[in-house]
């Protein structure tokens, strides 16, 4: 028998003259090269982190084939001078393979190899990482904090707010820079953390800071530009003009501040900026009318359309004012808030507010958002919806607004995958908004995974407690969920019969019907809503409850009447859940919502010509 230290001797004396060894030593010096360098090419192009791992990955991978090919082909060099030389004839032996190979040429040939598969397993066509996505990565991320108004008086806080406003508007028009919202930017700094723990609470590199005074009629503003991962300030630069011209300072320090962005981090150009026309005193009232819109309680969406109002009665012909009050008119109508106009009329004038901020102004992206978001409530077509979507994006491709609503869009198309990531990407660009969690939980609930639905749901109810939606999303997915005990002991408000659906799928039936016959007692007596709230809440949720139950005809009547008071009577997520299921097949049911569908959309739009 061979002596095992012999036969070990001699793998090493073959692997020594095919020259695997060598070519496993000059692998690995290479490698760790190519690594290095990755590194030093993320921070210096700011090329995304992914990118270090996909070629440490793609190393790993090509040594055993780089040690395979070395086996395989003997690679000795220059073997035929090698030979000639020894005065040996070649070895035609069955492990002569000489082929001239260098370490060298089996190492590209290798990595070629290997960074090929990586890469199509990588971007191939069914992976959310795709080279289709139309969402690529961001090369870098920037935050823009209100400025400290240094002022004394509060009166003076809107000059700030306009100049923050514009520079996000600008920055948000380059579509590979992540700029976090107003509301996101507006909470972190309200929590009075230091620059380093905003940037990290919003998840950016950049932070743009500074403070506002103003001195013998002239707006001051010192700026400063902050990398967050080093502390280090990159710029800091004192602008300002006439208290006279504020819009045109405005302008003209947005425009300074994304010059500077744009020049300092390669992969970035200029945007294409549109103007508007100067609000005057309008401005005031129509950035206040932003910051309330953005809370998406009641008293906010009510705040919100009083001073839009307000702000076109001093500018009847300011493009942004109709874009949001439409889009606020839109947001009562989904969140059952009570504006005190029925909800046709709701429906309508957002409409013709969209219709006429486009009119206006063609590149406006917040009018083709609007208009689609109303779309959505009142069931247009979808592929016109996602038309509109789409100019948005192209227009401002760093709106939250637009993914976030957007994604109900795409989710209504069918595209799965799409609509989440858009109410994902919502998310990244206001993360502390309560509002992006909201419709993230919608498009979870839509496409059934309902434990996200859940989670997205409870972190936008932590956010806003007073939004009460969030319970509502969280108590219909327990129940498609199999976890319906949970739901019934949610605060569900003016979802109250809500709860009943929670108690009859826990089976507690009688519990479930004693909530239903003081429901309806209270509807004989026409108190039909909690305060805030329209009474299509109740004829929802009681749709909802007897779909459940599988009482077509009780289901078919409440959803006669949700329809009635409201063209968004009854949720279209909620409708095409399992939570309809019993009653899905049912044909007098089925015939109600078709003809409901039918005539919605064109039935708004006529009331909308005649404003």
């Amino acid at each position: 028998m061979t002596d095992p230290r012999f036969r070990i001797g001699r793998l090493f004396a073959e692997l020594s003259r095919r020259k695997v060894v060598r070519v496993a030593v000059t692998y690995g010096l290479v490698g760790f090269a190519v690594i290095e360098a990755a590194d030093i090419i993320v921070s210096a192009i700011h090329l995304p982190p992914q990118f270090v791992a996909f070629v440490i990955v793609a190393i790993f991978l090509g040594f055993p084939i780089a040690i395979v090919f070395a086996w395989s082909y003997d690679i000795v060099p220059d073997s035929s001078v090698e030979e000639a030389n020894s005065g040996n004839p070649p070895d035609d032996g069955p492990h002569s393979k000489q082929s001239g190979w260098s370490p060298v040429r089996v190492i590209s040939i290798s990595a070629i190899m290997v960074i090929a598969v990586v890469t199509w397993y990588e971007f191939r066509p069914d992976t959310p990482n795709s080279s289709h996505d139309p969402h690529p990565q961001y090369i870098d991320s920037v935050a823009v904090l209100p400025l400290d108004n240094l002022t004394g008086d509060e009166s003076y806080d809107y000059i700030g707010i306009g100049i923050t406003e514009e520079i996000i508007t600008h920055l948000a028009k380059i579509p590979p820079l992540k700029v976090i919202s107003r509301h996101s930017v507006q909470a972190a700094a309200a929590q009075r953390l230091t620059t380093p723990q905003i940037a990290n609470a919003l998840g950016v590199r950049h932070v743009i800071e500074g403070s506002l005074q103003i001195d013998g009629g002239q707006i001051l503003v010192a700026l400063q530009h902050i990398n967050a991962e080093t502390d280090a300030h990159l710029w800091a630069e004192n602008l300002g003009g006439p208290l006279s011209d504020k819009i045109q300072v405005q302008q003209a320090i947005a425009d300074f501040v994304t010059t500077k962005i744009v020049d300092m981090i390669p992969g970035l150009t200029m945007p294409t900026m549109s103007t508007h026309l100067d609000l005057g005193p309008g401005q005031k009232a129509y950035l206040e009318g932003k910051r309330w819109m953005g809370q998406r309680t009641t008293e906010g969406i009510n705040n919100a359309v009083h001073y839009f109002e307000a702000s076109l009665e001093l500018d009847p012909e300011y493009a942004p004012a109709y874009a949001d009050l439409a889009s606020t008119y839109a947001l009562a109508l989904s969140y059952r808030y009570d504006i005190d106009v029925d909800g046709y009329t709701i429906a309508a004038r957002a409409m013709s507010m969209a219709d006429k901020a486009i009119a206006l102004d063609p590149n406006l992206a917040a009018g083709y958002a609007a208009r689609g978001l109303i779309g959505i409530q009142i069931g247009h077509s979808p592929i016109s919806i996602a038309a509109d979507f789409d100019r948005a994006e192209q227009l401002a491709p760093n709106s939250a607004s637009n993914p976030s609503w957007r994604s109900l869009a795409q989710a209504q198309l069918g595209n799965t995958e799409e609509a989440f990531a858009e109410a994902r990407r919502a998310v990244d660009l206001d993360p502390l908004a309560p509002a992006r969690q909201i419709a993230l939980a919608n498009v979870a609930f839509q496409l059934e995974r309902y434990n996200e639905a859940i989670s997205a749901a409870r972190i936008a109810t932590a956010q806003e407690p007073r939004l009460i939606r969030g319970h509502a999303i969280e108590a219909r997915s327990q129940i498609l969920n199999g976890d319906p005990e949970s739901c019934s002991n949610l605060l569900l408000s003016a979802y109250r019969v809500l709860r009943a659906t929670c108690l009859d799928a826990s089976g507690r039936s009688a519990d479930a019907e004693k909530i239903i016959a003081g429901v309806l007692n209270n509807i004989d007596a026409e108190r039909i809503s909690e305060p805030g709230y329209t009474e299509v809440i109740t004829f929802e949720e009681l749709a909802t409850y007897y779909a459940f139950i599988g009482d077509a005809e009780n289901a078919q009547q409440w959803l006669m009447r949700s329809f009635a008071v409201s063209p968004a009577g009854i949720e279209f997520r909620v409708l095409e859940s399992a939570l309809f299921n019993r009653v899905r097949n049912d044909h007098d049911f089925n015939a109600a919502v078709s003809a409901i569908r039918a005539d919605l959309y064109a039935m708004v739009r006529r009331r909308s010509e005649n404003l």
